[in-house]
């Protein structure tokens, strides 16, 4: 097999593993009605687009064993003026998810082979891997669909999975309000590490470190920014005090133990919850407290109406980043080292494409040597190129497969 065929080869096989992996992170954005936690839900509600690149399988085991907010159902205003009943009906009417804006299509990108009489062979690959998310985004639509119908039958039949109306009174009686999206929730939020300010689970998985860039605080160095080992990756910062390696903690109210893994004691919950944060820079090895569905029980319903006082942070100053209990943005994507190799490695093949294109024009321009020698000299070029492109490739493979092995 020539080195065209098999680059194309391994090209579409990694094409195909990464669309599974994208549909399974999908699957995983999807509000079940029977995955519930304390009245809230393993998967957002759908405030933003669904274009989230956290990892599921951890955010969902740390929803799980309550040492993460869940995934409150929001209000879009609220009164303390309301009575029992509007409360309850209001939160009742609302969906399991908000499929209209979560879904709606995304202005796509100008192509700049779009523009071109002769399109490239990465035009047409882009082209249909833009098809195929159109497709799976349109499939994920009418799975979530299947969802909410599943959960008017449910209402409908009194099922232990829908909230009952005390249990509703409990989380939304004295609902507070999420300084990032200004929509309503349980006052048993998330607060940052750093300046204790509420946060909502949705708002927290949106907040993450900027794509790899070149440095920005040295002017002077404008050369330095086309080197690829240059490239950066900066923590987060709080959204409310900027302070840099965001991160949140979450104290759970003892008396409200409903849903999902509901038969743990109180006992067993302290225990849980005494369990570490990974410190940052601290290899993981997949574990991430998460708790799969065989071993939860079936949600049950609160059997007295008595409203919940969330424990408020004990004082207003910042908690170390390695504490426990603390969740930073990293924590909760530790593919960001990966993330940036593979930025520095595709910026390496551009510089050594654009060396190569250069040293030719200049071979080309000079006329020295018979035309022989200079098509020789370009072939061999073009070998080292491609060597080297597989060896840039190998050592991102390499680095993938450390960083799967951690895990």
């Amino acid at each position: 097999m020539s080195n065209g065929l098999f680059a194309a080869a391994k090209a579409n096989s990694k094409s195909e593993d990464k669309m599974k992996m994208r549909e399974k992170h999908c699957l995983d954005l999807i509000v079940r009605i029977h995955e519930n936690v304390d009245g809230g839900y393993l998967a957002p509600y759908g405030i933003y687009k669904l274009n989230l690149d956290y990892n599921t399988e951890i955010v969902r085991g740390l929803v799980l064993s309550r040492r993460l907010a869940p995934f409150y159902t929001p209000l879009q205003d609220f009164d303390e003026s309301w009575t029992d009943d509007e409360i309850a009906t209001l939160v009742r009417q609302m969906p399991l998810h908000a499929l209209d804006s979560a879904f709606d299509d995304e202005e796509e990108e100008d192509d700049a082979d779009d523009h071109k009489i002769h399109k490239s062979l990465n035009h047409f690959r882009r082209q249909e891997l833009k098809r195929r998310h159109q497709e799976l985004a349109a499939k994920m639509k009418e799975v979530q669909r299947q969802y909410e119908n599943e959960y008017l039958q449910c209402k409908e039949a009194s099922d232990p999975d829908v909230p009952s109306k005390d249990l509703l009174l409990r989380l939304y009686r004295d609902a507070s309000e999420c300084p990032i999206c200004f929509l309503y929730f349980p006052r048993n939020l998330n607060y940052s590490r750093c300046c204790r300010q509420p946060i909502c689970t949705e708002c927290f998985v949106q907040i993450k470190r900027l794509d790899p860039h070149p440095p920005h605080d040295d002017p002077s160095e404008e050369k330095k920014d086309e080197l690829p080992h240059t490239l950066i990756s900066e923590y987060a910062n709080c959204p409310y005090c900027a302070m840099s390696n965001f991160g949140v903690t979450y104290e759970h109210p003892i008396d409200l133990l409903v849903g999902m893994g509901a038969s743990m004691s109180a006992k067993d919950y302290r225990e849980r919850q005494s369990i570490d944060v990974i410190p940052e820079g601290e290899e993981t090895g997949g574990e991430h407290a998460v708790i799969s569905s065989d071993e939860t029980s079936r949600p049950s319903s609160p059997t007295k109406a008595t409203p919940f006082t969330p424990r408020k942070p004990r004082r207003r100053s910042s908690v170390a980043a390695d504490a426990e209990g603390v969740i930073t943005t990293d924590y909760i994507r530790p593919d960001w080292e990966q993330k940036l190799a593979s930025a520095k490695s595709k910026l390496a093949r551009k510089a050594a494409t654009a060396s190569a294109i250069h040293a030719s024009n200049l071979i080309l321009d000079e006329g020295s040597g018979s035309r022989e020698s200079q098509q020789q000299y370009l072939m061999s070029l073009e070998d080292r190129m491609i060597e080297e492109a597989m060896r840039l490739l190998i050592l991102s493979e390499e680095e993938r497969s450390r960083q799967a092995s951690k895990k």
